[in-house]
């Protein structure tokens, strides 16, 4: 519902932007370059099963850490733009903190905590994304294209036994690529636009699904409003990509931010 209303509004400043530029006539050179940045509400859930490199693990984010959202996370993104490219780089980065007993028996990379342990937990997860696009249908006002790049994510995520003072540090990353299909629209000579994008890929048994939807509104021709959603599915079963652990993550963002062009 939240993302709704950001979009609702960004309409609003666009019937602005549409009476601005019936006053300024003629447009100026294109601008080619957006910068943004954005605060965003990321949601996490994640459970892992299995062992690698001698290493078990049993444990759910949700059910038994308790992990919540921390903090107001904060991101950026810097993009280029011509007539059949488009390149674009972001970075996000989110915390998660979770303190309860534990429901039942888990074990984290190996370190067993038995049913009733005190465990403070917080996550750090940074998002470093690097896309092309290749624009094969062009129209005055939309376009779809082929979109090719890798996004890196990397944890951080310790445990604290506040019964024994205990701490435990496990730091995994992951290369996923991004292989997907994207498609925008434009209006108001320019001062809206959006934007939406689907990728999968599949290796080994690992999938993942990927999509969302990118709206501005510009009520100068160089500065703007930016609303987002966007939700990904990871799946990565025994035997393929992580030894034998079995994998399943659900996280989805969405947020507002300021966009530039210049």
């Amino acid at each position: 519902m939240r993302i709704v209303l950001l979009l609702l509004c960004l309409q609003g400043v666009a019937a602005l932007a549409q009476i601005g530029s019936t006053e300024r006539g003629t447009p100026g050179p294109p601008l080619s370059w957006t910068l943004g940045v954005h605060r965003s509400q990321p949601s996490l859930s994640a459970s892992v099963q299995g062992s690698k490199d001698g290493k078990a693990s049993l444990v759910d984010t949700d059910s038994d850490l308790g992990l919540q959202r921390e903090g107001g996370p904060l991101g950026a993104l810097l993009e280029y733009r011509s007539q059949a490219h488009g390149f674009r780089l972001a970075y996000d980065t989110f915390q998660f903190l979770g303190t309860r007993a534990m429901p039942r028996d888990i074990v984290v990379d190996g370190v067993p905590y038995a049913a009733g342990t005190p465990l403070r937990s917080r996550a750090k997860v940074q998002v470093y994304e690097g896309l092309y696009t290749y624009k094969f249908t062009q129209q005055p006002d939309t376009w779809v294209g082929f979109d090719l790049g890798v996004q890196f994510l990397h944890a951080d995520l310790s445990t604290a036994n506040l019964a024994t003072g205990a701490v435990q540090a496990v730091a995994p990353s992951q290369a996923i690529p991004q292989i997907g299909i994207s498609g925008g629209s434009s209006g108001a000579d320019g001062l809206l636009e959006s934007r939406v994008f689907y990728h999968y890929f599949a290796l080994r048994g690992l999938t993942c699904h990927r999509y969302g939807l990118d709206a501005r509104a510009y009520l100068y021709p160089g500065f703007g409003l930016r609303a987002f959603y966007e939700s990904n599915k990871i799946k990565v079963p025994p035997g393929s990509t992580q030894g034998d652990l079995d994998i399943r993550m659900d996280a989805t963002i969405y947020g507002l931010g300021l966009a530039i062009r210049f």
